[in-house]
């Protein structure tokens, strides 16, 4: 959401005063583009790097990686939100020593979706085997650790190999 404020300069002169310069005019009109420019609320993507811990199964004693990044003035913070494709979600996952992006989702562009609770995230939706879709996210045996959010200026994430 962008919120805006307007500011109006009113340049006048006496009579006795001599013109404004076209400098000054350009100072004034400068600094106001400045102050309007500073009021307003620029949505920033959020990227979160996230490390996927298997402990059970037949994945057990693997480790995988990836990050999303999404748009947070899409979400209102109250009640289950989910944000997709659509909404600008990116993502990718290493996994099994291939990088896999949200195109490579079995579903796309349905999905992949990151859902969540007041403005927490509560899941990521990606799945990339042709078998049935599963929940992995902190599933038993899938414990999933999120990195502090960081503010990027690109909505591509990282996801080199770590």
């Amino acid at each position: 959401m962008i919120d805006r404020e307007i500011y109006s300069v009113v340049l006048f002169r006496d009579a006795s005063v001599p013109a404004i310069s076209k400098l000054s005019v350009a100072i004034a009109t400068t600094l106001l583009s400045t102050v309007i420019t500073a009021t307003q609320a620029c949505a920033v993507p959020v990227t979160y790097d996230f490390t996927i811990t298997v402990t059970k199964g037949g994945l057990a004693g693997n480790t995988f990686n990836g990050s999303f990044s999404y748009d947070d003035a899409k979400l209102k913070g109250k009640g289950v939100e989910e944000l997709g494709i659509t909404e600008g979600l990116t993502t990718c996952i290493n996994y099994l020593g291939r990088t896999y992006r949200e195109t490579d989702d079995t579903s796309y562009p349905t999905f992949p979706t990151l859902r969540f609770e007041d403005g927490k995230i509560a899941q990521l939706n990606f799945w990339i085997q042709q078998n049935k879709r599963v929940n992995w996210w902190n599933l038993p045996g899938w414990e999933v650790k999120l990195s502090e959010p960081r503010m990027s200026d690109s909505t591509v994430p990282n996801c080199q190999k770590r």
